[in-house]
């Protein structure tokens, strides 16, 4: 069927539409964006775990179900092709993290009326860091197909100042800029501190449980501290490294320490009785949980990873970094955080996340969208 119409229409491809950060940020750019005359279509490989979310907001859903890349760039290019055919005033791929990226580049060679939007919402530098024996070639071939074809994309949109500075160096790419994601909605104004320093001890990670978030990192840390601090560690998220975590925190004797309080979006919930906040990740784009736990006045702690960290907690003014995957630095920065009781700076707060508000993220997102031709 052939649609003739002025309104525009934006394909967000991705790997899985899962619980996460990098869902939530498009679930508030595709809500915004069918409210200023575009269309839009979430497509995932795998699951889309929020089709009640998108449906409400007036968002088609395809689910290509695929477990081989070779299959899903020809469903994503038939999907393409069905979709430019419809006549839209224009028509714009927005692929995100860059397994999804060179799927997209690959499905659209040759196709005409389509433009391609490259998005990296985790770090492109990650392809450095190898698990296995299998995964080091695995990620030289993904980081060598990447630096050869995102060339071939009208623009690639990095999460961060760093992932900008690193893929423009090594890949030579010049049609390239960062928008930070619509991490909060506004930025808060914490009057009253007083009750937030008596619970000092009471420590929060938020985020998936997967290896690579670097959880068991906090947990052999806070285990060095058990006997000298009296605190409580929640642990907000589900991933494949949950049992793990729970027969760490058995044998260290951290069961009345420690609790899984599962996904939750309700973030008042999360940071509101919370003093400090924990990111451990071997690497990032751009983790909105450690936005949002300045914020809330959640004093924050993450690693020097390759990514957005240092860029969110401003150099060090809005928190504490410690070495990656290194339990013994990062205890020394629990500690430090236990003795001085420290407090983020509200005039520095206000002036930074002001950046990663929803309304700034959208309008440079939708400023940019309106500038391709």
């Amino acid at each position: 069927m052939i649609i003739k119409t002025n309104i525009k229409r934006i394909i967000f491809f991705l790997p899985v539409f899962a619980q996460g950060g990098a869902s939530e940020s498009i679930i508030k750019l595709a809500k915004f964006l069918t409210k200023n005359d575009y269309s839009v279509l979430i497509a995932s490989i795998g699951k889309n775990f929020y089709k009640q979310d998108l449906k409400k907001i007036g968002c088609d859903i395809v689910e290509i179900n695929s477990k081989r890349a070779l299959f899903s760039i020809f469903k994503l290019r038939k999907l393409l092709q069905t979709e430019i055919k419809k006549k839209y005033k224009q028509t714009i791929l927005i692929s995100n993290i860059h397994y999804a990226n060179i799927i997209s580049i690959i499905s659209c060679i040759k196709l005409k009326h389509l433009k391609i939007i490259l998005t990296e919402r985790s770090s492109i530098s990650e392809l450095n860091i190898f698990h296995s024996f299998f995964s080091y070639f695995k990620n030289k071939l993904i980081f060598y197909l990447a630096k050869h074809l995102y060339r071939f994309s009208d623009l690639v949109i990095t999460n961060s100042k760093f992932e900008e500075k690193f893929i423009k160096r090594e890949f030579k790419i010049k049609n390239i800029k960062f928008i930070y994601p619509p991490s909060i909605t506004q930025v808060k104004i914490i009057k009253n501190l007083k009750n937030k320093s008596k619970n000092l001890n009471k420590i929060i990670y938020v985020g998936r449980l997967s290896k690579e978030k670097g959880v068991i990192t906090i947990l052999k840390a806070l285990s060095q501290l058990k006997k000298k601090y009296d605190y409580i560690f929640k642990i907000y998220g589900e991933g494949s490294e949950k049992e793990k975590l729970k027969r760490f925190i058995k044998l260290n004797n951290l069961n009345n320490k420690v609790v899984f309080k599962g996904f939750t979006k309700n973030k008042d919930q999360i940071f509101k009785d919370a003093n400090l906040f924990i990111n451990a990740s071997w690497f990032e784009g751009l983790p909105n949980a450690l936005v949002q736990s300045i914020n809330y006045d959640v004093f924050p702690i993450c690693s020097n990873s390759p990514g957005g960290n240092i860029e969110v907690i401003k150099n060090g003014k809005l928190g504490l970094s410690f070495k990656s995957n290194d339990a013994a630095d990062l205890k020394k920065k629990i500690h430090a955080c236990f003795i001085a009781r420290k407090k983020i700076n509200q005039l520095i707060k206000k002036n930074h996340l002001k950046n990663f508000t929803e309304n700034k993220s959208n309008q440079k997102y939708l400023k940019t969208l309106n500038k391709l031709k």
